[in-house]
């Protein structure tokens, strides 16, 4: 016999297995010492080396926009259950580095796979007087920091790699990455799943189908017990980002503004909840001004340093790398601002695609008007006054070609949205008796009836799915066209199927329009709720 520990006796067996346990956890704390800041190491893990053999895990951040030297991913920011702080607003983010993508070439930018950790900061920036070397291995996210602590954090971080491992960097051009904060758009692109998900998905205000406590930290019982966590230990995002919107609240790059990218700049942004914050406030949208000194005149200020608040790092390059970069660039210019560049303006970053062409149009008939005085006062002659009053008319015609090519295009996507409505009201009243029969034919031990209904209930459930992504896509479609052409759009279908007796459809496309106007005021898709709202119009 064997003593294992104190009043516990165990035979030679089991003490080899325990003893033979314990050897192996030794063994693979010595052979893999970096993997105390990346507990959950994942294929396409961007890994930089740290002082003192630590790490730093990054992950790709795609845009899915191809090689163009000009590709942006346009998008919405916000979210309207964040009041007008966080308002829908459409943005263009662009990527870092060119990468190989499964053979085709993409951008992207890299985001920190986990907030940074105490172990991290202090590997950089030294331990403080009196502290233990066990402080390196904390995986606890860095807390009551300041902005400038993160921002020296990274410096120190640049020049460290820059000296010790710039071969890891990669490369835009000929030039190496550095780290940083990420910027606003950055932070939300990535905290929504990016492009790895498709449009609904990413309007959700939680990116997650499964309950939430299994990929983040809020305040609770069924949470955080109201704690820092370590970072890492719940399940990453599509995108392998961990803690993204709870734990640590994250600082960033950008400037506070109201609307996003205009209007005064207040204090930095800072993105996500904590584990402080209520489950119900959790949400992909979630920001706040931090300032960058707190106090009071009359105790006095200091810099604005929480223990709600952390932050990670993103990777990024310069833009004009060299001569060839810039002259890729200026070559592309043209045919950028005068195709997906030329409805970037805050002012019509929401707009419909026709107010967006009004108001180039404007700004091209303000420039006629300016050339036709210019050319009256040099005295041009009457042929080019002529010429330019041509110019003038055509822009007019234009005008009118396109109102009616905006009453065209709304007319045949409400067409659309309408039928697709009513196709779904029919499948969700066939529903209900599916399932139904499903289950008294299940009661009866009818096999054969049961693999049948069993087949049709998936029938119709894949009908309503399919459905509601034709749905979206239709408002989405209608809502790019202008308001006044979509409310004579509906009235207009509405007369057509008064006039064929359709009841039924007329009823279903007041619910229809109802959910259209919904969702062009948030700019946000509702598919579990419309469902819900059909569900109901179609019940006995």
């Amino acid at each position: 016999m064997r003593m294992f520990r104190p009043g516990v006796i165990i035979g030679d067996g089991a003490a080899r297995t325990v003893w033979g346990f314990l050897l192996v956890l030794a063994m693979l704390a010595v052979a893999w010492p970096c993997r105390a800041h990346n507990p959950r190491p994942a294929q396409g893990d961007m890994v930089l080396p740290m002082p003192g053999g630590e790490e730093m895990v990054f992950r790709p951040v795609f845009l899915d926009q191809g090689d163009g030297p000009f590709a942006l991913r346009r998008f919405k920011m916000g979210d309207p259950s964040g009041g007008f702080r966080e308002h829908p607003t459409a943005v263009a983010l662009g990527g870092s580095f060119l990468v190989d993508r499964g053979g085709r070439k993409d951008w992207c930018y890299y985001m920190g796979k986990y907030e940074v950790t105490e172990g991290q900061y202090y590997t950089v920036m030294g331990l403080p007087d009196g502290a233990s070397q066990d402080l390196l291995q904390s995986n606890l996210p860095m807390t009551r920091v300041t902005y400038f602590d993160a921002l020296t954090f990274a410096d120190r971080y640049n020049r460290w790699l820059m000296e010790n491992a710039q071969g890891k960097l990669p490369m835009s051009g000929p030039s190496p990455g550095f780290v940083r904060l990420p910027t606003e758009a950055e932070w939300e692109f990535a905290a929504r799943g990016g492009a790895e998900v498709g449009p609904d998905q990413f309007d959700r205000k939680i990116p997650y189908d499964d309950v939430l406590p299994k990929y983040e930290w809020f305040s609770g019982p069924s949470s955080s017990h109201n704690k820092l966590k370590a970072s890492g230990v719940l399940d990453p995002n599509v995108l392998g980002l961990h803690d993204m919107l709870g734990n640590v609240t994250e600082m960033t790059q950008s400037l506070y503004r109201i609307e996003y990218y205009q209007g005064r700049p207040g204090g930095f942004v800072a993105r996500g909840g904590h584990f402080l914050t209520a489950e119900a406030m959790l949400r992909s949208s979630l920001r706040t001004e931090e300032p960058f000194y707190i106090g009071s005149q009359a105790k006095g200020f200091k810099p604005n340093a929480k223990p709600t608040m952390g932050f990670r790092l993103t990777l990024s390059s310069i833009i004009y790398t060299d001569r060839a970069t810039l002259k890729d660039l200026e070559f592309a210019w043209e045919e950028y601002r005068e195709g997906q560049g030329a409805a970037m303006p805050a002012a019509v970053s929401v707009s419909p695609t026709s107010v967006q062409a009004d108001v180039k149009s404007q700004e091209a008939m303000e420039h006629l008007q300016r050339l036709k005085a210019e050319v009256a006062r040099l005295g041009g002659g009457e042929a080019l006054s002529r010429e330019l009053g041509f110019v003038e008319a055509s822009l007019a015609d234009m005008a009118v070609i396109r109102r009616q090519a905006d009453e065209d295009s709304a007319y045949a996507w409400a067409k659309i949205a309408a039928e697709q409505g009513f196709f779904l009201y029919r499948e969700l009243r066939k529903l209900p008796t599916v399932l139904m029969l499903l289950e008294s034919a299940e009661k009866a031990g009818r096999t054969a009836m049961v693999e049948k209904l069993g087949t049709r209930r998936d029938e119709v459930q894949g009908n309503i799915d399919a459905a509601l992504g034709t749905y979206s896509e239709s408002f989405r479609r209608l809502a790019s066209t202008p308001d006044w052409a979509v409310d004579k759009a509906f009235e207009r279908y509405t007369e057509f199927l008064l006039k064929h007796s359709a009841a039924d459809q007329v009823r279903v496309l007041k619910t229809v329009r109802a959910q259209y106007k919904d969702f062009d005021q948030t700019k946000r898709a509702d598919t579990v709720g419309w469902r819900r709202q059909l569900e109901a119009l179609a019940a006995p």
